[in-house]
């Protein structure tokens, strides 16, 4: 109904039910009077509760009756019949403690306002905890006098909700960053791999307990301590170069390095590295375990094959040995029969078998690396075209040779004699890889300017590639090992390879194997290229020997028997001999009047070897020609693959006669 110009409620909506019950309210026994009487604010106020858009309120003096607009209405829920005009304090009992305050505030004529008071709602006929924001005012007349308050509300349900499911996704989420922290505590503190937080400068901020279990130090020793101090000289460049990583941004893994303990000793770590923002976070496991366990298993496993090895050398020597005695035996039965029909014969077996004997110990101290070589001006191309001939028949009729030599082949500084033997072992090997045939490729090469791990160089490539069987990788990485045979005892000693590349070390180069199972194999030979004078070249053990003129030897040999076969074989030769089995006799000899003109000495002598008595002889008798005779270099000769002016080698075992064209060889002032 549309109320009289003259209704005093006229400011009210008429379809509003809290109008209604305005209107309906029994003013007449109000405390605020007639309405014609009420205070202009508070018509003001009423108007405005209908027209704001938020939920509003109003409390009027006196008795702080109670009236509300349309979107107050659900706050109240049961609250809201005969909430009109109904005292504030009456009408909300349960919070006036907490409001009670703003409302006396406001009356008194000073603002407030109250945050995010729980209220209980029933929305959609379901009740609900809702917040609210109260924002109080005091009320006043025309005269500027309080007559009352009013409050305008806004809900903050959400953003309470909000700020409370945050607090508890921060409460747990604390909990959880500290049962992790604990976690990661109780890793850090039990852990026996090192964990690290260093600076990017290369310094040790944070250290775990492990350092101390594994390496000995306190945390307290290493906070501060540069990286550089605890490792191992030799490592230092990679460390360098995984800090300049790093800083860059890069993850670093599987970095080995050795780390110095309290005690001195150094241990290998594997590393990981892991930079962020301005520390870097690193890992290091312990490496030196597996390594020590590793030589324990390469130990084991070369015991293994020495047991092996030595089968087959005792095999190999045994027939060899069975043949010199026997031909020895029957010659001698022969003799006392005053026989010597078939004795050159059996002579000449029993020296075939000396000579397999020698080629057996020159295997063995090549895989050893302690042969002496005679290292000369080796071209490769004419080795291998000498080689040939006797490679075609050797290899069988199943095996094709393939021959390809590069023009301008470079010299190599190398040992004639034993690059022969190195290519016969590996053709053999390459033969005994292709049991159904195949093709056998020998080839030349120079290779410039190659890094083999002592820095660029120039080399000559000798390689032997086979169409057969292949190696697995686990067979490649043990191939070169001295005791490591995949042969069966009386099928060979199993040197072949580790002959070929001791041999190749020992003139500074290398040999490499590639290999496919099913594919075949290429073994090559890297030798340093020659560049200059040519070499010395070995004693010359073939030919007719010559004659000496009476010049005085000097023989220094600690075996009795060939010291003695030896000054017999000289002296029919024409030379006046001297002989001992000692340096310091050999040196007073030396000091005697009767100046020697060569001296021919062992080089494995009791006391001061070969070397050093040649040495001492020269610094008396500068230029004295020397003859080294030696089965076993040991470390004599490893200071220099290249013999002094004047000088030369004969391996035993030798033929005497070789011995004596050796010696004739210097005296003439030669180096054959």
């Amino acid at each position: 109904m549309t109320p009289r110009a003259t209704d005093p409620f006229a400011f009210l909506p008429a379809d509003s039910p809290t109008a209604a019950e305005i209107r309906a309210f029994d003013w007449t026994t109000s405390p605020l009077g007639p309405v014609d009487g009420w205070p202009v604010a508070l018509k003001v106020m009423l108007a405005t509760m209908f027209d704001t858009p938020r939920p509003m309120f109003l409390a009027a003096d006196p008795g702080e009756l109670f009236f509300f607009n349309d979107l107050y209405r659900p706050m109240l829920g049961r609250r809201g019949a005969g909430a009109i005009g109904t005292s504030f304090r009456t009408l909300w009992p349960d919070v006036w403690d907490d409001i009670g305050v703003h409302v006396e505030r406001a009356r008194q004529g000073e603002g407030s306002m109250h945050m995010d008071l729980p209220l209980r709602m029933t929305r959609h006929g379901f009740e609900e905890e809702t917040w609210w924001t109260f924002s109080y005012a005091p009320l006043r007349d025309e005269h500027g006098r309080s007559i009352g308050m009013y409050a305008i509300t806004n809900e903050t349900s959400r953003a309470v909700r909000t700020t409370q499911a945050l607090r508890e996704l921060n409460a747990s989420l604390e909990v959880e960053i500290d049962q992790r922290t604990r976690e990661r505590d109780q890793v850090w503190g039990i852990a026996r791999d090192l964990y690290v937080v260093m600076t990017r400068d290369g310094h040790y901020r944070n250290v775990n307990p492990a350092w101390h279990t594994e390496l000995g130090y306190d945390v307290h020793e290493l906070v501060g301590l540069g990286f550089e101090e605890l490792i191992h000289p030799d490592d230092l460049e990679r460390a360098r170069d995984a800090i300049s990583q790093m800083v860059e941004g890069d993850v670093v893994e599987d970095l080995e390095l050795r780390l110095r303990g309290k005690d001195g000793g150094f241990r290998w770590f594997a590393w990981t590295g892991v930079p962020d923002g301005d520390v870097i976070y690193g890992m290091g496991r312990d490496t030196q375990r597996r390594r020590d366990l590793d030589d324990q298993l390469r130990h084991a496993q070369k015991l293994e094959a020495l047991g092996r090895l030595t089968g087959g050398i005792a095999h190999d020597f045994n027939n060899i040995l069975g043949g010199i005695g026997g031909a020895i035996e029957v010659v001698t039965e022969r003799l006392d029969q005053g026989r010597v029909d078939g004795s050159r014969r059996l002579l000449d077996a029993a020296r075939g078998a000396v000579t397999r004997a020698a080629g057996l110990t020159h295997r063995l101290l090549a895989y050893s690396r302690q042969q002496a070589l005679s290292l000369s001006d080796v071209d490769a191309n004419s080795i291998v075209h000498g080689l040939d001939l006797l490679l075609r028949p050797l290899l069988g009729e199943q095996v094709r040779l393939d021959a390809r030599m590069a023009d301008g082949i470079w010299r190599t500084l190398s040992d004639a004699s034993q690059l022969e033997s190195a290519i016969l072992n590996l053709a053999i090997n390459a033969r005994d890889a292709m049991p159904h045939g195949g093709t056998l490729t020998i080839e030349t090469r120079n290779a410039s300017a190659v890094d083999m791990g002592n820095g660029p160089a120039d080399y000559v490539v000798v390689a032997v590639t086979d169409t057969g069987t292949g190696m697995s990788a686990a067979v490649v990485d043990k191939a070169f090992d001295p005791f490591f045979t995949t042969k069966a005892i009386g099928q060979g000693t199993g040197l072949g390879l580790s002959m070929v590349d001791g041999f190749a070390r020992q003139t500074g180069g290398r040999a490499v194997i590639q290999s496919t199972p099913g594919r075949g194999t290429t073994v090559s030979l890297w030798l340093p290229r020659h560049v200059g004078a040519p070499a010395a070249k070995h004693a010359h053990i073939e030919g007719v020997a010559r004659r000496g003129g009476g010049q005085h030897v000097l023989l220094v040999e600690d075996e009795s028997m060939l010291r003695s076969l030896t000054r017999e074989v000289l002296e029919e030769a024409g030379y006046t001999v001297s002989d001992c089995g000692e340096g310091t006799e050999a040196l007073l000899l030396l000091a005697a009047d009767d100046r020697p003109d060569i001296l021919v000495t062992d080089v494995g002598l009791p006391g001061m070897d070969g070397r050093r008595l040649a040495h001492a002889a020269r610094e008396r008798l500068p230029g004295l020609p020397v003859l080294f005779i030696t089965g076993y270099a040991w470390e004599a000769f490893s200071d220099s693959a290249v013999l002094p002016e004047g000088c030369a080698i004969l391996s035993k075992p030798f033929s005497l006669h070789a011995l004596v064209d050796a010696v004739a060889d210097l005296m003439d002032g030669t180096r054959a």
